[in-house]
């Protein structure tokens, strides 16, 4: 059975039957605007006008660092013919309208928040402008033509009209049949504005973030949970705890031991204390090493999945070459925590947080608690990094059922080690690379990639938002079981290669125990394009062919693989490295964006220093220029950590890993100079918050060969 995340989640909407697909900008269906006010003017769920004159866009997308909350206010801001920073933004609540195309909930991710936005936030924005100006044109009897709406004001010739004075009139005007946006070549901001919205509030420290969140009385809370992924809790012991400092109770909370005090300090110091004995469950014993032999057990047995398979079998003429690649479990180690305050109320629960998937939320605390889901309002906020962390929402839920049990307002706050040792994990993956090479030819790319389901863990979260609530829990875990054999995140970015060899395949086997798993930012590129990147790197070197000729040699010249690369080779000055300086190079695609790389490093007594690094995008039209230079930074050094230090290890089916101090960070004095250029396109916007990670392992470790002509396979580096 062949089941792509699309088509399945298509399948199941017609099933559901109550699925709301696509963009409606009546504002009038049957879900109400949850942010709705009396007396706005509010043609849709994106915006609305207050009496007082207030233009508010509510942010659908959340902000975790991307820049969301500026690149969608520039969009409104375009059509309304104003400057971003007049906009009020608040953090939306759930709403039909607000559902993502590509997910089918109210989620961010995926890179797809001014993807998705660019169209329906600009016709959104242009409907709010066309009724003000017939209002105002009405009001004034003159043809629509006549009025302008500029910098928040309306002008008739002369005379200008505040739009607050026209809510009343523009709210009894039917909405028009058609909208006109702006052509490109009138934009003010587009392409222009690079003054971050939420500077500020950030750098001065008043941006509220879900760990910022206050209420009265609300008790500080901290979780016991077992370190052994499936375990269980046994018994535990409180009686060392009695009588510290500040603490209020210690209960049970679905198999965990939650203790709840008058701070965090007081709660964390009592939880020292409490004696645990737990089960270790069905994944004592389990190690990464012997996962790792497992997968390379599995690629030499297993013919898995055909994902891709293009040309004839029968090209494939010449030596066969093949080599495995292998990368570990990733922490996601977001600088906040992850946290929630939740409420118990007269109807129910409230909860503050911040969450890339609000819908998601409110649907797992439903099923947590057995409240409806009407019962439970949430309030989201800027998040400290999400990098796909914060679409699990379990510590959300950990919250709810804390405050329902105890009856209590509580805080929970996860500690760094917490965060580290409970996290979902970027999946361990191996490949088994193989190529064909006849003579300085190669005929055929042939790729197994064997990983655990990252899709067949997460569908059925998505599907319990999707389907009714009357269907038996099982059939969710069904269908994800159905879809793991085909996750399309185990072989992104293997698939669709831009080389264009006579004969190409690629197969999937799916590694059965693993530990959690969840998205990591660039999700299945981050492995992938270190497994193709790195081995084009070898058969350039098997072929003798310098890595960029061979690279060119093999693409379509009129592609944007081929743009980019020669573009970020010219920049980057390739081939020609300060004396005792190495290059390296890659180029990958990924939510729709091409991003090249060069990466320069020296390697002296054994010490890896890495210098430079160039990189070149192309990312459709660019809605803000200086936050996509600022996000290919953020990918680049997000993925360069990854590659020198990043590991999580099991042993006994429990992380090893604690903190910063055995879970690394790159620091300033390790971060090379970045330098990024922007090509330009006049294609819709695509991704730009995670196409940065993919090249950045491969071209490092591609720069390293080329340094010590030693081939690194597997990540985090390590050379001698």
């Amino acid at each position: 059975m062949s089941v792509s995340r699309r088509n399945f989640i298509k399948g199941s909407a017609l099933l559901g039957g109550s699925l709301v697909v696509g963009v409606s900008l009546t504002g009038c269906g049957p879900t109400p605007l949850p942010h709705a006010a009396a007396g706005d003017l509010q043609p849709n769920a994106f915006i609305q006008l207050t009496p007082q004159g207030d233009f508010i866009m509510q942010l659908h997308k959340v902000e975790m660092g991307q820049g969301t909350h500026t690149g969608l206010a520039t969009l409104v801001a375009e059509e309304l013919n104003m400057p971003p920073e007049m906009l009020r933004i608040e953090h939306a609540q759930f709403h039909p309208d607000f559902i993502d195309p590509d997910f089918y909930v109210m989620l961010t991710g995926g890179s797809s928040s001014v993807r998705t936005s660019f169209t329906p936030l600009r016709e959104a924005a242009a409907m709010l402008s066309q009724l003000l100006r017939q209002a105002a044109a009405e009001q004034q009897g003159v043809g629509i033509e006549q009025v302008q709406l500029r910098d928040g004001s309306l002008y008739v010739g002369d005379k200008q009209i505040a739009p607050g004075s026209l809510v009343e009139m523009a709210r009894q005007l039917p909405q028009p049949e058609t909208l006109e946006l702006k052509p490109a070549t009138e934009f003010r901001f587009i392409g222009k504005q690079n003054t971050r919205l939420d500077a500020h509030s950030k750098s001065t420290g008043t941006a509220t973030f879900g760990i910022d969140a206050q209420y009265p009385g609300a008790l500080s809370a901290v979780l016991l949970r077992c370190p052994h992924f499936g375990g269980s809790l046994k018994a535990f012991d409180a009686s060392a705890a009695e009588g510290s400092p500040g603490l209020v109770q210690v209960l049970e909370v679905d198999g965990a031991v939650a203790v709840l005090a008058d701070n965090y300090w007081h709660a964390r110091q009592a939880a020292n204390k409490i004696q645990l004995d737990w089960d270790k469950g069905p994944l004592a014993g389990v190690s990464s090493d012997a996962l790792r032999a497992q997968r390379h057990e599995l690629a030499k047995t297993e013919e898995g999945k055909v994902v891709e398979e293009l040309g004839e079998a029968s090209a494939a003429t010449g030596e066969r070459f093949e080599v495995m690649y292998d990368v570990p479990y990733l922490a996601h180690a977001t600088m906040e925590p992850m946290n929630a305050l939740a409420v118990p109320t007269e109807n129910g629960l409230e909860i503050w947080s911040g969450m890339q998937g609000v819908q998601l939320a409110v649907d797992a605390v439903a099923r947590a608690t057995g409240l409806e889901k009407s019962q439970i309002q949430v309030h989201n906020h800027f998040l400290g990094g999400g990098f796909g962390r914060r679409i699990q929402n379990d510590y959300v839920v950990e919250a709810a059922r804390i405050a329902q049990l105890s009856g209590k307002p509580v805080r929970l706050i996860w500690s760094r080690e917490d965060d580290t040792r409970h996290d979902y994990y970027r999946p361990n993956s191996s490949a088994l690379m193989a190529a064909t090479v006849d003579g300085d030819t190669v005929s055929s790319l042939q790729i197994k990639a064997v990983a655990p389901s990252i899709f067949g863990q997460f569908l059925p979260l998505m599907t319990r938002s999707l389907l009714p609530a009357w269907l038996p829990g099982g059939v969710h875990e069904t269908i994800g079981d159905m879809a793991a054999g085909s996750d399309p995140a185990a072989t992104e970015g293997l698939i669709h290669s831009p080389y264009q060899f006579p004969y190409k395949r690629s197969n999937y086997v799916m590694q059965e125990l693993t530990a959690p798993l969840g998205y990591w930012r660039s999700v299945g590129h981050s492995q992938n394009a270190f497994f193709i990147e790195g081995f084009i790197d070898e058969l350039a070197h098997r072929t003798g062919r310098n890595p960029l000729d061979f690279r060119l040699a093999n693409m379509d010249k009129a592609s944007r693989h081929y743009r980019v690369l020669s573009e970020v080779a010219k920049r980057a000055d390739w081939g020609n490295p300060p004396a005792g300086q190495f290059q390296g190079l890659a180029v990958h695609e990924s939510f729709g964006s091409v991003v090249a790389e060069v990466v320069t490093v020296s390697v002296d007594g054994g010490q890896l220093k890495v210098h430079k690094v160039v990189c070149a995008v192309d990312c459709g039209m660019v809605v803000n220029p200086e936050i996509v230079v600022a996000q290919m930074e953020s990918g680049i050094i997000f993925g360069l950590t990854a590659a020198l230090k990043g590991e999580i290890t099991l042993q006994d089916g429990a992380v090893q890993q604690s903190n910063f101090h055995d879970y690394g960070m790159l620091r300033m004095p390790e971060t090379p100079e970045i330098e990024v250029h922007l090509l330009a396109s006049t294609n819709p916007p695509s991704g730009v918050g995670e196409p940065g990670t993919p090249p950045i392992a491969p071209a490092l470790a591609n720069a390293i060969f080329a340094a010590t002509g030693q081939r690194l396979r597997q990540l985090p580096v390590s050379y001698t």
